[in-house]
C-alpha cells in the first residue's frame, strides 16, 4: 500500500472513531443536562439495582405501593425476567413520570422456604417543580467547564491524527486526550445494546488512557535507550492493563445482558479492577521519571524543547484548574454568579495542557520555553493595548461628539453634522490605524502576516521580468527576508561542476558530487534540514559540507530548477521567531523557486546568445581581416613581360583558404610560378599557406640551382611547421623565356596542363605530372626535377582541384576537360581574358551550386609574336 493509501486509510479509521465518540458524548451530555434543564420531565430512578448482587436498595422516598424490604433480588420487570441493566435502562428511558411499573422480587433465607413478591413502583419526576435561575447557570456551568471542555481536547487529538495520520505518537495523543471525556460526561440511560456499548467505550478509554502514558513517555519525542535494549520491558506494565481491561469489559458485557453470569465475575473483576490501579499509578510513575530523565540525558536540543514545554504546559494546565476549581472553593470562593469566572478561567486553563501536547507533536522545530512565553505575553500584551488605545480614542469621540446630542430637544444643522464625523473618525480608527499598528505588531514579533502568500506569489509572477540576475536575486532575498522574517537567504550558483555562493564576501561551494546536491538532484523538490532529526542524506555529507551548513544556519533547501538540470540552490535559515517552516510557507516558497530557476535559464540564454552574437561579430571581424591579410600574400601586380602575359585568380570557399599561388620575377628575365592546395579549409589552412608561402619566398633568396633541393627543403619546414594531419600539394617552376624552358617540380599537386597550338590551329594537350609526395607529411622526401620546352602560342594552365572538381545541385563534377575546353579559344586573347572565361564557364556549370572548394586557376600564354624573338 502506498504512503498516501495509507495515510487515507487511516483517516477513515480517524472519522469512525471521531462519530463514535461524537455519539457516546453526545447521548452522555444530552442525558445530563435534560436532567439538570427538564428535571419535572424526566423520570426519577425509584430504587438502585446492585449490579452484582441484583438487590433492591430502595430509595427514601414513597413511590412503592405495597411493602419491599431491602435488599430484595430483582427477579422480573413488568412481567418480564430480569436479564440485566440493559433491561433496567430501557424500561426507564420508555416510561414517563406517572407511570407505573411492575417489579417481581425474591427474599431469599426468609424461612423453610424463599418469599417472592410483586409490588407496583409508581414513577415520579426528578423535581416537582421547574429549575431555579441558579440551577440553570449551573447546569449550562457544568456543560461548559466539565462537558465541552473534553470534547475540545478530543477534538484537538483528532485533528492532530488527521494533520499526523502515520505518526504513532499523534495516535497515543488522542488516546489520552479521550480520556477527559471518560472522566467527566459518562454514559446516558439507555437500551441494553446502547448502554453496553457506552460503558464499554467509556470503560475501555478510563483503562487503557492512563496506561498510553507509558509507550508515550518511551518513544516521545525520541526513542528511550533503555527500550532499544529492552523493548520488552514496557510489555510488563501494558500486557497486564490489556488483560485487566478485558475482564472488566466482559462483566460490563455480563451484567448488561446475563445477569445469571454476574455472581461468578465478582471477585475476577473487583480484583482486575484493583490491579489494573495500581498499573495505572505505575504508569503515571514511569511517565513522569522517564520525561525528567529524557530532560537530564537528551543530546537533542529539539527535543528538550519539546519536553520542556510538555512539561510546563502539562503542569499549568492541570495545576490550574486544580487550583481554581478545588483549592479556592476550599477557601470560602464557592461556586456562585459571583465566582463563576474562577470556574470559566480554570477550564481555559486545563485547554493548555492539550495544545501543549498537540504543539510539541505536530511542530517540527519547537521554541524554546521562554521564548514561547516571552513572545506569546507581549504579543499579547501587545494586542491588548491595541485594542485598549482605541476603546479610549471612540470613547472620548463618543463624549465630545454624541453623548452631547442627548437631551436635546432640536439639533441644529452643524450638530447634525457631528454624527457623519463621528463614523468617520471610528472608522478611521478601526480601519487605518488598527491594520497600520497591527502590521507593526506583527513585524516586531516576526509574525508572517496574512497576505504572506499574496506578496511570495506576487514575487513569483516578478521574477520573470528580469534580466539580470544579480538585481533578481537581490529583490528575492529582501522580500523573502521581509515576509517570512528569515534571518539568511542565500543563493548557490552553478559554476561548471561546483554550486557557488552568490556573495561579494564570502567563498563557499558545494561540489557536484555532495551529498547536498546529489539529493536535491535526486529528489527536485524542497529538503527540510532539521539536524535533530536528519535525512539519511545529511548522514552521507562530509564534514566540510556539514560546517557550511551549519555556518550558513541552514533549514530549508530548494533546488532552482532548469528545464533538463539543476542550475542553482536557494538556502534559507531559521525564522527570526524560531518556528518552523509550515507546508503553506514550503509550497509558496517551492513555487518561487520554481519560477526563479526558469527566469535564471532563460537570463543566462539571454546572455549567452547576446555573448555569441558578440563573438560571432568578433570572429566575422577578425576572419574578414585574415581575408585582408591572406589577399595580401596574394601577388598584388603579376610581373610585366614582353613575351606573353600571366593571370592568376584565387576565390576561396570561406572567409580564408588554404589554395596558394604566387608569381615573382628573378634574375635574368626569369619567372618564378607556384601554385599549392593546403588540406583542409579555414584559418588552419591560410596559416599553413602562409608558412609555405614564407618559406618559398626565403629559400629563394639563396637563388638555388637545384629545385628538387629546395623542394625538399620546403617539405622538411612545413612538417616541422605543422602537425601530422596538415599536409600541402605544391608545384613551383621557374620559366625561363630566352632559351624557351620551364624547370619544375611537381609534390602531388593536380598537374598543370600546357596547351599546344598545332598547324591545323587546333589545340594538344602535354600533363606535367607529379615526381614526389606532398609536402609536409613526411620528415624528408625525394623530388626530381623535370624540364618543359615552350613554344610560342603555348598556354600553361595550373589549378586545383576546386576548378576541375566544380560541382552541380546533383553532385556531377565539371573535370578537367570542361576547365580545357573553357580554355580553349581565341589564340589572340590574354591570360586575363581566358582566366575570365574559365571562372564565368565553371559558374555557369554549376548553376548556382554552393561552392565547396576553394577555386585557383594560374595562365602562363606566350604570344605568338613575341616568342621568336624572345
Amino acid at each position: 500500500m502506498t504512503h498516501s493509501r495509507y495515510s487515507t486509510a487511516l483517516r477513515v479509521l480517524l472519522l469512525l472513531v471521531l462519530l463514535a465518540s461524537g455519539a457516546f458524548w453526545t447521548a452522555g451530555v444530552t442525558d445530563g443536562l435534560k436532567s439538570r434543564l427538564d428535571p419535572q420531565h424526566y423520570v426519577l430512578e425509584p430504587f438502585h439495582i446492585d449490579p452484582y448482587t441484583h438487590a433492591l436498595q430502595v430509595l427514601p422516598m414513597d413511590p412503592v405501593e405495597g411493602e419491599m424490604p431491602q435488599d430484595a433480588i430483582v427477579e422480573s420487570l413488568n412481567g418480564q425476567g430480569y436479564t440485566g441493566l440493559g433491561q433496567w435502562n430501557l424500561t426507564l428511558r420508555q416510561s414517563e413520570p406517572g407511570d407505573s411499573m411492575s417489579v417481581g422480587y425474591l427474599i431469599m433465607d426468609a424461612g423453610p422456604n424463599d418469599v417472592r413478591g410483586t409490588v407496583q413502583v409508581k414513577l415520579l419526576p426528578q423535581s416537582s417543580e421547574p429549575p431555579m435561575t441558579h440551577d440553570k447557570v449551573m447546569a449550562w456551568q457544568y456543560l461548559v467547564v466539565f462537558q465541552l471542555l473534553p470534547f475540545c481536547c478530543l477534538l484537538i487529538g483528532c485533528w492532530v491524527v488527521f494533520v499526523k495520520p502515520s505518526e504513532p505518537n499523534a495516535w497515543l495523543l488522542l488516546g489520552l486526550l479521550s480520556v477527559p471525556v471518560a472522566l467527566f460526561v459518562g454514559p446516558g440511560r439507555a437500551g441494553a445494546v446502547w448502554l453496553f456499548l457506552q460503558d464499554s467505550y467509556f470503560t475501555l478509554v478510563k483503562s487503557m488512557g492512563p496506561a498510553l502514558l507509558l509507550p508515550f513517555a518511551i518513544y516521545f519525542p525520541e526513542r528511550l535507550r533503555m527500550d532499544r535494549r529492552v523493548p520488552w520491558a514496557k510489555w510488563l506494565v501494558l500486557v497486564p492493563a490489556a488483560v485487566c481491561s478485558g475482564v472488566i469489559l466482559w462483566g460490563i458485557y455480563a451484567r448488561t445482558f446475563f445477569a445469571h453470569a454476574v455472581p461468578g465475575l465478582v471477585r475476577p473483576e473487583h480484583r482486575a479492577s484493583y490491579n489494573l490501579g495500581i498499573l495505572h499509578m505505575i504508569c503515571i510513575g514511569l511517565y513522569v521519571v522517564l520525561l525528567v530523565a529524557k530532560l537530564r540525558s537528551t543530546s537533542n536540543a529539539d527535543a528538550r524543547r519539546r519536553l520542556k514545554i510538555l512539561v510546563v504546559g502539562t503542569a499549568i494546565g492541570i495545576s490550574g484548574p486544580i487550583l481554581l476549581l478545588l483549592v479556592l472553593p476550599r477557601l470560602g470562593f464557592h461556586g456562585s454568579s459571583h465566582t463563576i469566572w474562577l470556574d470559566y478561567l480554570g477550564g481555559i486553563i486545563f485547554l493548555l495542557a492539550p495544545f501543549t501536547l498537540a504543539y510539541v507533536v505536530l511542530v517540527q522545530r519547537a521554541m524554546d520555553v521562554r521564548i514561547l512565553l516571552r513572545q506569546g505575553t507581549k504579543y499579547a500584551l501587545g494586542r491588548a493595548t491595541i485594542w485598549g488605545v482605541q476603546a479610549l480614542l471612540i470613547g472620548i469621540l463618543t463624549y465630545h461628539l454624541v453623548v452631547p446630542l442627548f437631551g436635546k430637544e432640536q439639533i441644529s444643522r452643524p450638530e447634525l453634522l457631528q454624527i457623519p464625523v463621528f463614523l468617520l473618525l471610528v472608522f478611521g480608527l478601526r480601519v487605518v490605524f488598527q491594520k497600520r499598528v497591527q502590521d507593526w505588531l506583527d513585524r516586531r514579533f516576526f509574525r508572517e502576516v496574512y497576505n504572506s502568500e499574496h506578496v511570495l506569489n506576487e514575487l513569483s509572477r516578478e521574477v520573470s521580468r528580469f534580466t539580470e540576475i544579480d538585481p533578481m536575486l537581490a529583490t528575492i532575498c529582501q522580500r523573502v527576508s521581509e515576509t517570512l522574517h528569515v534571518a539568511e537567504v542565500a543563493f548557490f550558483l552553478r559554476e561548471g561542476s561546483e554550486f557557488r555562493l552568490h556573495s561579494t564576501t564570502k567563498q563557499a561551494a558545494f561540489d557536484e558530487r555532495s551529498a547536498t546536491i546529489r539529493n536535491l538532484m535526486r529528489s527536485a523538490a524542497p529538503v527540510r534540514l532539521y539536524r535533530e532529526a536528519p535525512d539519511a542524506w545529511y548522514f552521507l555529507a562530509d564534514e566540510d559540507e556539514k560546517d557550511l551548513l551549519d555556518e550558513l544556519g541552514v533549514e530549508l533547501l530548494l533546488p532552482l530548477q532548469g528545464r533538463n538540470r539543476l542550475i542553482g540552490v536557494m538556502a534559507l535559515g531559521s525564522k527570526r521567531s524560531e518556528a518552523a517552516y509550515t507546508k503553506s510557507d514550503v509550497q509558496l516558497l517551492q513555487v518561487l523557486a520554481t519560477q526563479t530557476g526558469l527566469a535564471m535559464e532563460v537570463s543566462e540564454l539571454a546572455h549567452s546568445l547576446a555573448k555569441a552574437a558578440a563573438q560571432r561579430e568578433r570572429a566575422n571581424r577578425e576572419m574578414e581581416i585574415a581575408r585582408e591579410v591572406q589577399e595580401r600574400l596574394f601577388p598584388q601586380r603579376l610581373p610585366q613581360v614582353t613575351w606573353g602575359s600571366i593571370a592568376g585568380a584565387c576565390r576561396s570557399a570561406q572567409h580564408v583558404g588554404g589554395d596558394y599561388y604566387d608569381v615573382f620575377p628573378l634574375e635574368d628575365g626569369k619567372v618564378g610560378l607556384a601554385i599549392g592546395d593546403v588540406s583542409g579549409k579555414g584559418i588552419s589552412a591560410a596559416l599553413l599557406m602562409a608558412s609555405l608561402r614564407a618559406s618559398l619566398r626565403s629559400l629563394m633568396l639563396d637563388r638555388p640551382t637545384d629545385l628538387a633541393e629546395l623542394m625538399g627543403k620546403i617539405n622538411r619546414l612545413v612538417f616541422e611547421a605543422s602537425d601530422n594531419s596538415k599536409y600541402a600539394s605544391f608545384f613551383f617552376g621557374v620559366l625561363d623565356p630566352a632559351r624557351h624552358e620551364l624547370r619544375c617540380v611537381n609534390a602531388g599537386h593536380n598537374p598543370p596542363i600546357v596547351l599546344c597550338r598545332d598547324d591545323a590551329g587546333g589545340w594538344s594537350e602535354m600533363i606535367i605530372e607529379a615526381d614526389g609526395p606532398v609536402v609536409g607529411l613526411l620528415p624528408a622526401a625525394v623530388y626530381t626535377e623535370q624540364r618543359v620546352t615552350l613554344r610560342a602560342g603555348d598556354m600553361m594552365l595550373l589549378y586545383t582541384d576546386g576548378i576541375s572538381e566544380a560541382m552541380t545541385q546533383e553532385n556531377e563534377e565539371w573535370g578537367e576537360k570542361g576547365m580545357v575546353a573553357a580554355a580553349s579559344g581565341d589564340g589572340d586573347e590574354t591570360a586575363g581574358g581566358v582566366l575570365a572565361r574559365v571562372f564565368a564557364s565553371a559558374d555557369c556549370f554549376t548553376a548556382g551550386a554552393p561552392q565547396h572548394d576553394d577555386m585557383t586557376l594560374l595562365v602562363v600564354k606566350i604570344d605568338a609574336s613575341t616568342a621568336n624573338g624572345a
